[in-house]
């Protein structure tokens, strides 16, 4: 079953309406319909499957400069808010960094066959459409992106920008990979800089993304739960493991048997990858000479 897919400007693609009949004798019938929406549980598989992007930007801009633009995650749930980073490093003396664009579009592209009588005058076999708007867009100058205490302004340009897409269903719409409908979103961004040749220069970029739904996202009422993302996991280090959970020395259990000689020599001669590591019998490390002892 087809999930309903709605568009900004109340154009709807594919809707749901649920009509109630009571049938009466002598008066017309009562009919009552309701719009409904379905939608398709969101499968992180699926996904991956039908597009593998990135969730950031490393490039180098010849000798003017470096920048870096990331994500949290390529899969960001209806409504929700996330963060996006940016940095920037200037390769040339005399560049200034002006201003931060960053924009999310969303991309329509439809695909119906053409009318027969269509098709047979100018021999086309299908009608396509493609449109796109702008969800959401905030322009940051320098001072906005520099933290006031930073002192690396000439040499380094970091900040982390939150992104809020809308909460209306009829403002936006999911991600949707049909033979008809192809619906996806990017990320834009917009860099300024000063300094390079003569005028205003401009490093601009996309980074992929989608938007799913979720049973969770949408209230009884119809409204959609903001959702926020609060920042980046791919710089997390685990602690290390408690004292209590420590692995003991593979080698160690090759020794248990090291008064028996033939027992050592098979030990010693047997790969590290079979041999079976049973440590609860062992209580300090053997002597050196027991260990060299055939």
């Amino acid at each position: 079953m087809l999930e309903t897919v709605t568009c900004k400007g109340g154009s709807n693609y594919h809707t749901y309406r649920v009509h109630a009949i009571i049938e009466r004798r002598l008066n017309r019938n009562i009919i009552v319909s309701q719009p409904i929406r379905i939608y398709k549980s969101f499968s992180l598989e699926e996904s991956v499957n039908r597009m593998l992007p990135l969730n950031s930007i490393d490039k180098q801009w010849d000798d003017v400069a470096q920048y870096s633009v990331s994500i949290p995650d390529v899969n960001i749930p209806f409504g929700a808010t996330f963060p996006v980073k940016v940095q920037v490093a200037p390769l040339s003396k005399g560049i200034r960094l002006k201003a931060l664009t960053v924009d999310v579009v969303e991309q329509h592209e439809l695909k119906i066959s053409a009318p027969a009588s269509y098709s047979a005058q100018f021999n086309v076999r299908f009608l396509s459409s493609k449109q796109e708007h702008v969800i959401f867009s905030e322009r940051h100058n320098l001072d906005d992106c520099m933290a006031p205490e930073s002192e690396r302004s000439d040499l380094e340009w970091c900040t982390t920008k939150v992104i809020s897409l809308p909460q209306d269903l009829e403002a936006c719409t999911q991600d949707v990979s049909l033979n008809t409908i192809k619906i996806k979103h990017q990320l834009v961004f917009t860099v300024e800089l000063l300094g390079v040749g003569k005028g205003l220069s401009m490093i601009k970029g996309t980074i992929p993304f989608n938007i799913y739904m979720s049973p969770h996202l949408i209230s009884e009422h119809g409204t959609v739960r903001r959702v926020h993302i609060d920042g980046f996991h791919d710089d997390y280090v685990p602690p290390p493991p408690l004292y209590s959970k420590h692995q003991d020395d593979l080698l160690l259990p090759m020794v248990e048997d090291s008064l028996n000689p033939d027992t050592l020599r098979i030990n010693c001669e047997q790969p590290l990858d079979d041999v079976f590591v049973n440590s609860v019998g062992l209580d300090c490390a053997p002597s050196y000479e027991s260990v060299i002892r055939i």
